[in-house]
């Protein structure tokens, strides 16, 4: 089975949206809160609109999302031939995929996210606060803001990245830049981070920008909304099903 862009994008995803855990750091919690990674039952929901450019071409997508408990729910709303399709991501790391037609999810693997497009998908197995320990801390800049510069080391030798290195301002603790090297100390991938929104009485995540080998990929965060959302959105056996997604309470 192929999957289209919005799986990669699902995964991509995750990468802003993993449930975090408490964090001794007070500018890094503050800078992952505003980044979409909440605590406890709060969940966040938002319209993305996905750009992805490379030597294969220019390819969209769109498709609305709520994270909440480390858990992902997606709903494809473009393009026009996937609308319909959903993925859930469960806290655990396992994704399901279902379309009209099927008559249950099937289980997408670890390989399928990670072809073609997807393969920047391994960043959904990347969280900066539960996969990884704070090894250093430096003074720097991140477009010309005096920025904290976080040297993240991972926690185990199955994690994707063996060091991220996080830019966080010291001026607002937001987030702006992120570089994720391999064991080798290769530099794989970089990721830029800006934040119009105002979710939660603060700045909140409105874009990601992810580049790698000449290839961008660039995600839009719009309608988000706070609150606390239904059960049944991240119950695999219901994605085929009538989709209740009235928050149970939330502000914005």
């Amino acid at each position: 089975m192929r999957f289209p862009l919005p799986l990669a994008c699902l995964s991509i995803l995750a990468l802003a949206l993993s449930s975090a855990r408490a964090i001794d750091d007070p500018a890094l919690a503050a800078a992952e809160k505003a980044r979409g990674i909440l605590t406890g039952s709060t969940g966040v929901e938002w319209v993305v609109s996905v750009k992805s450019e490379g030597a294969d071409g220019t390819r969209t997508a769109k498709f609305y999302t709520v994270s909440q408990g480390g858990r992902i729910f997606a709903e494809v709303i473009e393009p026009t031939e996937a609308q319909g399709r959903r993925y859930v991501a469960e806290a655990d790391g396992k994704m399901w995929f279902w379309k009209p037609g099927l008559s249950r999810p099937v289980s997408v693997s670890k390989r399928q996210r990670l072809s073609g497009d997807a393969a920047i998908g391994d960043l959904a197995s990347t969280s900066y606060v539960d996969g990884y320990a704070i090894e250093g801390r430096e003074d720097g800049e991140v477009n010309g803001e005096p920025a904290t510069v976080y040297t993240l080391k991972a926690n185990s030798l199955g994690d994707t990245y063996k060091q991220i290195k996080y830019w966080v301002t010291k001026s607002g603790n937001l987030g702006k830049k992120a570089e994720f090297f391999a064991t080798s100390g290769n530099l794989l991938r970089t990721a830029t981070f800006a934040y119009e929104n105002s979710a939660g009485g603060g700045p909140f995540l409105s874009r990601m920008v992810v580049t790698e080998s000449g290839r961008t990929v660039t995600m839009t965060f719009g309608e988000v909304d706070l609150g606390q959302f239904p059960e049944d959105l991240f119950d695999r056996e219901k994605m085929g099903g009538s989709i209740q997604r009235a928050k149970v309470k939330g502000n914005r």
